[in-house]
């Protein structure tokens, strides 16, 4: 959902501001999703599925090679962010392969979001810690917008990708229709190497 503020042409100096920064975000919405689907479909206690995670986050997770390499090659914009410099570089050292990584702050979050539900979140001091975070970065985003945020389930997008039916989100998400894309190349490529399966090959790839 997208934050409450008429500013069309907010993007018009710097394009970058569409996905990098304080600017390129909306209404977190994945929370209130979860809960949903809890409420229909959930068998464990709201506050049971929230413990392995709130145990990685303050117990930490050993970094591994590929996520060290990637951070050493982000390291100017991790030092650069005081958030992302507390979670991975706590004394002022970036992080390597070995090292354990905590998340404190967040296993107390989701001690609260577990204990008083999505409220915390959209209507509470979760909500308002992020507002301030947002602002002070020069975001635009207002507790008002966590308030009024309402979810809208809608119906899955579907690909039938070489006789499997593939379930995804509907735009804005791109993943499903991506899908959909390589599976038409994959179906043009089986025409091209084999003519005479041509019409069992392209009608196992379609959108819907």
């Amino acid at each position: 959902m997208c934050v409450n503020v008429n500013k069309q042409n907010m993007y018009q100096n710097n394009p970058k501001d569409k996905t990098l920064g304080p600017l390129s975000m909306g209404v977190p919405g994945e929370l209130a999703g979860l809960h949903a689907a809890w409420l229909k479909h959930g068998r464990l206690p709201w506050k049971t599925l929230f413990q392995p995670a709130i145990e990685l986050a303050e117990n930490g997770f050993v970094v591994t090679p590929t996520l060290g390499e990637y951070m050493a090659g982000d390291a100017n914009k991790i030092l650069d962010d005081p958030g992302l410099r507390k979670l991975y570089a706590p004394n002022g050292t970036l992080l390597k392969a070995g090292d354990v990584c905590r998340n404190v702050e967040l296993g107390r979050t989701l001690e609260v979001v577990a204990e008083q539900g999505p409220q915390a979140f959209y209507n509470g001091t979760i909500g308002e810690n992020l507002v301030k975070d947002v602002r002070d970065a020069g975001g635009i985003l207002m507790m008002e917008d966590l308030r009024n945020y309402k979810l809208e389930v809608t119906d899955a997008t579907t690909v039938n990708v070489m006789a499997y039916t593939v379930y995804g989100m509907p735009p804005p998400s791109s993943g499903t229709l991506a899908l959909s894309l390589v599976g038409r190349f994959l179906s043009f490529l089986f025409y091209m190497l084999f003519p005479c399966c041509s019409v069992e090959i392209v009608s196992l790839s379609s959108f819907s």
